[in-house]
């Protein structure tokens, strides 16, 4: 138990990537914004496909759904301007929080174009809203001099990343769970039916390797045993790198393949935070020498 006190009550070792991460959120934000910019009276105004119903936190908290219809505007104006300031570290936890219940509302005005990475996300914000991400990429830092805010802060912010990397080695094991029990995975001709969805034709190739056999098998399998051992594995220090490029690779192929974009950025942005500033900053450093020894030797050569 003190060990575990210890360790959640240090200084982070992940505050420039919580401001890396926290500027992602703003850009992927922004860009919905963007997209849905033509589209707010078809998706959130009074006229919306979607007919509301008694939502239960809408319902909990006697927000009437029909009047946030038709103020969407304003809404929508204050939306944009908490991202901005969230960008900019301007207001830090209090525009976190009020960024993260404007996107619930945003959210749970239309559930019907949600998916699984916006799922994901509202936690990631709500994870976020708790952690220092103002550190790298803000206008001001947080300059704690009492050392019981120091402490709290830190003590907030570690198990806050400690949620999100739980948080995501849940949702890999319940559904390698669920596919273990689909008859489909379990005889590994899942990706056989998938790759020939008229919705996941993301390539002209999709129906040439739902016919090999034994791209199907292979893939259906390692799909299935690498979210089932991923909430293991990810935490042995020495298979993380080899684990998080599978998983890289098989959401890439999925954004190429499916056509499922969003959710899959979103997944892979996260496991930078299986990493301490310190090993990407090495990592960082490896590239850079690497290069430079490259491009020493491909001069040596040519001249």
């Amino acid at each position: 138990m003190k060990n575990i006190y210890i360790y959640f009550s240090k200084p982070s070792q992940h505050l420039f990537y919580l401001s890396i991460l926290r500027l992602f959120i703003c850009f992927h934000l922004a860009k919905d914004v963007i997209f849905h910019w033509s589209l707010t009276n078809l998706l959130y105004k009074p006229e919306s496909f979607f007919v509301p119903g008694l939502d239960g936190l809408f319902y909990f908290l006697g927000i009437n759904q029909d009047w946030l219809r038709v103020h969407f505007d304003i809404i929508f104006i204050i939306y944009q301007i908490l991202i901005l300031l969230y960008a900019l570290g301007i207001g830090k936890y209090i525009t976190a929080i009020f960024l993260y219940a404007v996107f619930e509302i945003i959210q749970r005005l239309n559930a019907n174009i949600l998916n699984g990475g916006d799922n994901y996300l509202k936690f990631i914000i709500l994870y976020m809203v708790f952690c220092n991400s103002y550190q790298y990429f803000s206008l001001t830092k947080i300059r704690q001099r009492n050392p019981f805010w120091s402490f709290a802060s830190n003590l907030i912010t570690n198990i806050s990343i400690f949620n999100l990397k739980l948080h995501l080695c849940l949702i890999y094991f319940i559904s390698g769970l669920a596919k273990a029990h689909s008859d489909v995975w379990y005889n590994g001709i899942a990706n056989y039916y998938i790759l020939q969805v008229e919705r996941f034709q993301g390539t002209s190739i999709n129906k040439i390797l739902a016919r090999n056999g034994f791209f199907v098998t292979i893939s259906t399998y390692f799909t299935l045993v690498w979210e089932l051992f991923f909430p293991i594995l990810v935490w042995i220090k020495k298979l993380r790198i080899p684990l998080l490029l599978m998983g890289i690779l098989l959401h890439i192929m999925i954004y190429i393949f499916l056509m499922i974009y969003d959710f899959e950025i979103i997944f892979i942005v996260v496991y930078g935070i299986f990493f301490t500033d310190e090993e990407l900053f090495q990592f960082y450093n490896n590239i850079k020498t690497y290069f430079k020894l490259y491009a020493k030797r491909l001069h040596l050569r040519n001249g």
